[in-house]
């Protein structure tokens, strides 16, 4: 490591940590109320739901909306409910783009400019995104990792959604409006502690490892490295449960399948996950009506990976704009309505894989992600206390990503490149 970096580290020292503590307590205190969704399905989580689907190799479905405003969602939602409705189609799961100014503090976010996603003011308003009966809320962008983590965090518990993130963008996002990197960090610890102290209650944290580390980890194993290293800072340290995402940058379907089997090796009997995305890169752009192939694809080997390893992902069913404020309810339920015709051929396409060579794929991932965990791990332990969270997630942030990942990898020619290089340029 350069001198400069060293120097970084040696600065991440001497923290009074006793807020991880004053998090946790408060914490406690919030009653989390049960979902609309969750009153409907006779779930007393989306976490104790995935739990049921997944034991039975159920396939349940994501979208994502990104709504400008919440007029728009209060006008789209009811309507999208009685559309699925009429077609017999479930909607598990939905994730929503907040205003980009939700990831900063209360204080800061009007004067970050014009509003572009839902600005929720109010518990009302949180509370208003678990108030649809047909599918339960999920958020990601902008919420833990950001600024405003542990606020925000704890609105929506307060609301009753239990799955929230996105941890991954701690490491690889950056806010120009807000430089105070000790204060995000500081944030990010106490919703993830927060998190932690209603584990038991369903919650679990979304990571998309591909929008986090997409661009710093060449190699699957270096992202299963730091999915590994996610862990140990959120459940060893901090007693929370980590839902692992991925599929933005996977365009080849072996891929998708040999990435979800290292996941379900990582975690266990424990796996479970938030959602596999379709892949965004990868996408037609210049006749969108032939994204049908591409979005099939993606569907039908996430659902047999579903039927195999039983993580509790849902399969996203994502538009041919992928995430735009332009696609239509219409356009959802098409795309559902495809995804339910695929399921037919599920027992004949899962005689078709090879699911042994994905296994022992998978595994050979999961050893070169726990070198480059340990050994990253092992460095910081020369500068920091490695069981303090707050100074580990500190330390990672100021040293960056991709620079401790390129250093401290294991060297061996024999990888697995990830397919985000296919179209990032």
């Amino acid at each position: 490591m350069d001198i400069e970096k060293k120097k970084i580290l040696e600065s991440v020292t001497g923290t009074d940590t006793s807020f991880i503590q004053q998090a946790r307590e408060e914490a406690q205190a919030i009653q989390i109320p049960r979902s609309s969704w969750c009153e409907a399905e006779g779930f007393v989580s989306e976490k104790a739901y995935k739990s049921v689907m997944a034991s039975k190799g159920g396939i349940m479905y994501h979208t994502h909306f990104c709504f400008p405003d919440r007029e728009s969602m209060q006008r789209d939602m009811p309507a999208l409910q009685e559309q699925l409705e009429k077609q017999g189609l479930v909607l598990d799961r939905f994730g929503v783009s907040l205003d980009p100014s939700m990831a900063l503090p209360a204080e800061l976010r009007r004067r970050s400019g014009e509003k572009a996603g839902l600005y929720l003011e109010t518990q009302e308003d949180w509370n208003e995104l678990a108030s649809y009966s047909f599918s339960q809320p999920h958020l990601g962008d902008n919420m833990i990792g950001s600024p405003a983590s542990y606020d925000s965090c704890c609105k929506a518990l307060r609301a009753g959604i239990t799955t929230m993130g996105n941890i991954s963008q701690f490491f690889g996002w950056d806010y120009p409006e807000f430089q105070d990197v000790e204060a995000r960090t500081r944030s990010t610890v106490m919703a993830i502690a927060a998190m932690g102290a209603h584990t038991e209650d369903g919650v679990l944290i979304h990571s998309n490892l591909d929008d986090g580390y997409g661009d710093k980890c060449a190699d699957m194993g270096q992202l299963i490295g730091m999915a590994l290293l996610e862990k140990y800072i959120a459940e060893d340290l901090l007693g929370a449960k980590v839902a692992h995402s991925f599929g933005d940058m996977f365009h080849s379907p072996y891929k998708r399948l040999v990435f979800l089997s290292a996941l379900k090796q990582i975690h266990g009997d424990e796996a479970f996950g938030s959602m596999v995305f379709a892949n965004k890169l990868g996408r037609e752009k210049r006749n969108l009506d032939l994204n049908d192939a591409h979005l099939c694809m993606c569907m039908l080997y996430d659902m047999a990976g579903q039927v195999r390893y039983q993580t509790g992902h849902a399969v996203t069913v994502m538009a041919d704009r992928g995430l735009d404020d332009q696609v239509t309810n219409e356009e959802i339920v098409r795309k559902l309505g495809l995804a339910k015709q695929l399921e037919a051929y599920l027992p004949e396409a899962l005689k078709t894989i090879h699911f042994a060579a994905i296994d022992t794929e998978a595994a050979y991932l999961v050893m070169r992600g726990r070198k480059l965990r340990d050994n990253i791990l092992s460095y910081l332990s020369n500068y920091i206390d490695i069981m303090e969270p707050y100074s580990v997630m500190l330390a990672i942030k100021k040293a960056g990503v991709k620079g401790l990942v390129e250093e401290l990898s294991d060297k061996m020619e024999e990888s697995l490149p990830t397919d985000y290089d296919l179209y990032s340029h």
